[in-house]
């Protein structure tokens, strides 16, 4: 299995150049999108070279500058900066770019982060709305997960996701559920069984040949420029490409037939940490 942390170390963001704006533009739309790492992202805006002349006057020298840099110095400059008035002015201008570019929430939890470093009582009045109504933005709370015994892939197998289950132990209490599902005439695998099965096979889990029939996988359902990305190794274009189909949309409004395949694709290059969270969210029954 591939020893892979993150979408970030998949991107290998370390490895674009400041100069290749559709990369950067490409990441800053995933990041917004909840599908990228903002940390990373603001790691390599530290990568920008600015001189001392533009980082003191970054208010106005961030104008003539593209999108992508002048978001890369008012963050750097940001980061040089004490006095919380001032410090406020470049966060504002800063999250105001972001607005302007649509991609606000990619400026998100980072923001927060400068924000909860003022204390309250040094905010200026002009600037109260805005700390307020950012730091104190409420957080969707995760909902819980419901396990359903009956269905396969809500049932507590799911759990193998999480790292809960031994190789052994998945492959033990799978085939219990295989056989019970065999004997019932009337249940129906779904395409999320599916895909919880394609899954196991692509970890290794053995699934006796009795089960075979069960089910049958089509290729024609996997995009033929992404298996060809996938053919040729091409790991951060196969992966790019998943991230614009799931766009701004949440994976767990995704209609099935494309979950499949995304998930697929993830399985095909045993990206198995990032798989495993999008399963987790699109698999179980959560209220």
């Amino acid at each position: 299995m591939a020893n892979i942390q993150t979408w970030d170390l998949l991107f290998k963001i370390q490895d674009i150049e400041i100069s290749d704006v559709e990369k950067i533009s490409t990441i800053e739309k995933a990041v917004n999108d909840k599908n990228y790492s903002e940390e990373e992202l603001f790691e390599f805006y530290k990568k920008f070279q600015f001189n001392i002349n533009q980082l003191l006057n970054a208010k106005e020298a961030y104008k003539s500058l593209s999108s992508i840099e002048g978001r890369a110095l008012l963050y750097q400059r940001t980061l040089l900066t004490e006095e919380p008035k001032i410090k406020l002015e470049f966060i504002k201008i800063l999250k105001d770019l972001f607005l302007s570019d649509d991609i606000g929430n990619a400026f998100d939890l980072e923001l927060k982060k400068f924000l909860g470093e003022i204390n309250v009582e040094d905010v200026p009045s002009n600037f109260t709305t805005f700390y307020n109504s950012n730091l104190n933005k409420k957080e969707t709370a995760d909902k819980k997960i419901k396990y359903n015994s009956k269905i396969l892939h809500q049932s507590k197998l799911i759990n193998y996701f999480n790292g809960d289950y031994a190789k052994s132990k998945i492959e033990e209490d799978l085939d219990k559920f295989l056989k019970k599902i065999k004997k019932d005439k009337k249940y129906f695998l779904s395409k999320k069984d599916i895909i919880f099965l394609e899954a196991l096979k692509s970890d290794g889990v053995e699934i006796s040949k009795k089960y075979d029939g069960l089910y049958e996988v089509k290729q024609s359902e996997m995009p033929a420029d992404i298996q060809t990305m996938i053919d040729n190794n091409e790991i951060g274009a196969a992966l790019l490409r998943i991230i614009e189909v799931i766009g701004p949309d949440k994976i767990e409004n995704i209609d099935e037939d494309t979950v499949y395949f995304i998930i697929n694709t993830l399985n095909q290059l045993n990206v198995d940490l990032i798989r495993n969270k999008l399963l987790l969210k699109v698999l179980p029954l959560k209220v």
